[in-house]
């Protein structure tokens, strides 16, 4: 990405920076009749000339084009942001060469982990609890399906069945038209070769 701007055409061309296109174009005739490199006579003159017309031809050309012109306009904004963050803390991303280098805390000197604490289940007092109760929990807690919800599923199935059945009639009929159009067709074009050779 590039770090430094060009130089400001609107500066270059003396308009502002909301300046409509007529503005623009007599601002960039005025200049080209000021610095045109063949209205001066002298051999180094002439080449500072040259220089500042080819700069306010480049300036005119990217402020008369809209596209060039409002992403130059969104790169100045963007250079300016930039500018406005490394104000502050520099950060890796925007300064690559200073880092903030953070050392780890040293471990304690034993490396052993300390023993897990023993779990203890509790159960309400005098409710028995057995190795059946354990097992069959789970199954107590799932919802049974409910017949009207077989049902409907069922008749869903059916509906979809039914649906096909019907596409697939809708295909037959359509393939039967196509071959009995094509059939005519054929009949067409045999009358109409008898009719040419009598």
């Amino acid at each position: 990405m590039e770090t430094t701007l060009p130089p400001d055409p609107y500066k270059l061309l003396g308009v502002s920076k909301d300046a409509k296109l007529p503005e623009i174009r007599s601002a960039h005739r005025k200049l080209v009749l000021k610095c045109h490199p063949d209205k001066v006579q002298d051999a180094a003159l002439k080449a500072i000339k040259q220089e500042e017309f080819q700069k306010v031809q480049q300036a005119y050309e990217l402020l008369s084009d809209d596209i060039r012109r409002m992403q130059y306009d969104d790169q100045v904004k963007l250079f300016e942001l930039r500018k406005e963050m490394g104000r502050g803390n520099p950060t890796p991303r925007s300064n690559p060469f200073e880092y903030q280098v953070k050392t780890a805390e040293p471990r304690p000197s034993s490396y052993e982990r300390p023993a897990p604490a023993a779990k203890v289940y509790s159960y309400p007092a005098g409710v028995p609890r057995s190795h059946e109760d354990l097992y069959e929990e789970p199954l107590r807690n799932i919802p049974k399906k409910s017949s009207s919800y077989d049902s409907s599923d069922r008749r869903r199935r059916e509906e979809e069945k039914r649906d096909e059945e019907e596409r697939q009639r809708q295909r037959e009929k359509e393939s039967k038209r196509s071959t009995h159009s094509k059939k005519e067709k054929s009949r067409d074009k045999d009358r109409r070769r008898g009719a040419e050779e009598k």
